[in-house]
């Protein structure tokens, strides 16, 4: 809401008849900071917070790069009819298209704080 009041209120007249494109574009890139910066510093978004997810490469992280492709390839996925969300429904491993495409996975948070919560006990 806040990015969306900042564009109108600075630029509503600003961009003529192209306001409603530059605006989507605006909007698209703000959400993509938002997630690209959340993926690469925690693994998490908020949402994946309250799930107990965490997004991992099969290096550890995320680096920007791969947060970007991610939010890249997903973006297409939606624009596509949803076919990277409904790839999720059909796959064994329950993987979006573009995690699979990206060698990217989920793990349950809550299992790992919980394993290396023995191991430290022990």
């Amino acid at each position: 809401m806040v990015a969306g009041f900042i564009f109108i209120y600075f630029f509503d007249d600003f961009f003529g008849t192209y306001r409603r494109l530059i605006f989507q574009i605006y909007l698209w890139l703000i959400s993509g900071f938002y997630l690209t910066y959340c993926w690469t510093k925690s693994g998490q978004t908020l949402a994946m917070r309250a799930w107990k997810l965490k997004i991992i490469s099969r290096h550890g992280a995320l680096s920007n790069k791969l947060a970007w492709k991610r939010y890249i390839y997903a973006t297409f996925g939606a624009l596509m009819g949803g076919i990277a969300f409904i790839w999720a429904l059909t796959n064994k491993k329950h993987l979006y298209l573009h995690d699979q495409i990206l060698n990217n996975h989920f793990i349950d948070v809550r299992f790992y704080k919980s394993s290396s919560h023995r191991l430290k006990k022990r």
